[in-house]
């Protein structure tokens, strides 16, 4: 039932949403009976970019809360490592 208040949580308090995307985690393989379902990751990216929900996110400056290093870390990740 809708009470004219849109998509507001039943408290009236409005939260914010972490929401974290690398396209390579397609490229994953994960054994039989996996939890994770890359392609459920990259269909549901791509309806977030359909539907125009993407350009609404923030992206928000890893810098002002992680060390340079770690940073660096992350953007030389891969498979392997």
């Amino acid at each position: 039932m809708n009470n004219g208040e849109g998509n507001s949580p039943p408290d009236g308090v409005k939260r914010r949403v972490g929401y974290f995307h690398n396209s390579e985690v397609g490229n994953c393989y994960y054994v039989q009976g996996h939890p994770m379902k890359p392609h459920r990751i990259r269909m549901a990216h791509t309806l977030l970019a359909y539907y125009g929900l993407l350009q609404h996110m923030q992206i928000s400056d890893l810098a002002k809360f992680h060390a340079d290093a770690n940073i660096s870390f992350l953007r030389n990740m891969t498979h392997e490592t």
